[in-house]
């Protein structure tokens, strides 16, 4: 009896340790709440439309260690933001954040490929930042263009493959076919969230009217009159000098 006692228990103990981290990391489609700063997004949204920077700036504040550790490149940009009080700004340099925690969680879920329980994990929480992004991503590029990155999410959980449970049901997983995926994804997605200050630096800010193309013509037309008038008093020149020397020998 005790020994019956002992291997059920032993059973259940490794049952709970294999479905564990299944259920931990189980897909949640539509659930935001698997990234903790994807949430805060939201939070920031509602305090700005009430034009609460106090509350806006606690929000921010429970996250600066984030930020410190893996969004500094954005951080110039949201101290500006909150110092001149531009929401468009602020919201935009967390955005980018946001595209910078997907490519996180997705490089680090390539990096953990062989370990199915964690690599689906990180994959669910890129997922669930994406879907704070999805009515972002529908205004700059459309309904359909959306729905493909939500396919190469997909895709990707599906070439992770399933160990099963001990072995049955189990499927291979497709290194290949995830790294197109996540490179996809990522294609897709920078443009649409980039940095601002590197936006900025990126732009060119000349036009026509500072680089005063007209005058430029005119200078180009005027530096070539001269030339051509340089060119024919040579010419001119070589002239005289050959009738000047037939003079002298008649």
């Amino acid at each position: 009896m005790k020994k019956l006692l002992f291997f059920s228990l032993t059973v259940i103990l490794i049952l709970n340790y294999i479905l564990l981290p299944s259920q931990v990391s189980a897909y949640s489609y539509g659930d935001p709440g698997e990234e903790q700063i994807a949430e805060a997004y939201k939070e920031l949204e509602n305090h700005l439309e009430q034009d609460d920077w106090e509350k806006a700036k606690a929000v921010y504040s429970s996250y600066e260690k984030d930020f410190n550790l893996y969004f500094t490149k954005t951080q110039p940009d949201i101290d500006m933001a909150f110092e001149t009080n531009d929401k468009q700004l602020l919201l935009r340099s967390w955005q980018a954040a946001l595209r910078l925690n997907i490519e996180r969680r997705l490089h680090f879920a390539e990096d953990q490929f062989e370990d199915y329980g964690q690599a689906k994990l990180l994959l669910a929480k890129a997922r669930g930042t994406f879907s704070v992004l999805e009515s972002l991503v529908i205004e700059k590029v459309g309904q359909e263009k959306t729905d493909e990155i939500y396919v190469a999410f997909d895709e990707s959980l599906k070439a992770l493959g399933n160990p099963g449970l001990f072995g049955i049901g189990s499927k291979g997983n497709d290194k290949e076919t995830f790294l197109n995926n996540v490179t996809y994804i990522e294609t897709e997605l920078r443009p649409l969230f980039p940095i601002v200050a590197e936006l900025d630096e990126g732009e060119s800010h000349l036009t026509e009217e500072n680089l005063d193309l007209k005058t430029g013509a005119d200078e180009i037309g005027s530096s070539s009159f001269w030339l051509w008038f340089s060119v024919g008093l040579i010419v001119l020149l070589g002239i005289l000098i050959i009738i000047n020397k037939r003079k002298g020998k008649n």
